[in-house]
């Protein structure tokens, strides 16, 4: 099931079963459910209706815990690494060309 902001549901207090315990607490909290629905229902209305508006997949609102993960980093090459022979070679290549080569 799915939740559609834009066709908000309403809670109706006369629905209320005369015989359901704590009548005023149900009456309470529809009416508080039907003032948030309709505070969400003008926040997304306005947001549909704005000119820049890109509609938002469930992958959007998703914790970051439980989204896919990115492809990771490639590792470095052998001559990023100053401890290793190919980088000591580019170096000592670049010390003869900046220095002795004048």
């Amino acid at each position: 099931m799915s939740t559609n902001f834009l066709d908000p549901v309403i809670y109706d207090v006369s629905e209320i079963p005369e015989d359901a315990p704590n009548k005023p607490l149900l009456r309470e909290l529809y009416e508080r459910e039907n003032e948030q629905n309709e505070r969400l229902w003008m926040f997304f209305t306005e947001m549909v209706e704005s000119a820049d508006y890109k509609p938002m997949s469930a992958n959007s609102i998703k914790p970051r815990t439980l989204r896919k993960k990115k492809a990771a980093a490639p590792k470095p090459k052998a001559i990023d690494n100053p401890d290793s022979s190919e980088f000591m070679d580019g170096y000592k290549k670049f010390m003869a060309e900046e220095f002795n080569g004048q």
